[in-house]
């Protein structure tokens, strides 16, 4: 729908399990549905603990904001609760790009509610 929106364009930010060998790079299903990735943000460390989490987020914190720097964005439509998603809200707050969340309050692996 958006695709067919002439007032819409879709700028789409890959990042954390996606963009992980060791998650089994599920970046390439994303691009092999036809999606253009307009964005890579690396922020994954190898660690699970709290800490890493923590560098992950941290490390997410500027890679979002270096995108957003470039690109702009009118708004932020993110998916899910993952910590991933709050470096990514938390990065959009100083540019004042209003946040559309979707898929809030699942219960899943590494959410942050």
């Amino acid at each position: 729908m958006i695709d067919d929106d002439p007032d819409l364009q879709l700028k789409l930010f890959v990042t954390g399990m996606h963009l992980s060998p060791e998650y089994g790079m599920t970046v390439g299903e994303i691009e092999k549905d036809g999606f253009d990735i307009a964005e890579r943000v690396e922020m994954l460390i190898s660690s699970d603990t709290a800490t890493g989490v923590a560098t992950s987020m941290g490390l997410g914190t500027i890679g979002f904001a270096q995108a957003f720097s470039r690109f702009r964005p009118d708004i932020l439509l993110v998916l899910g609760d993952r910590f991933e998603m709050h470096a990514a809200v938390v990065a959009s707050l100083p540019f004042k790009i209003p946040v559309a969340h979707i898929h809030g309050g699942e219960s899943t692996e590494g959410s942050i509610d």
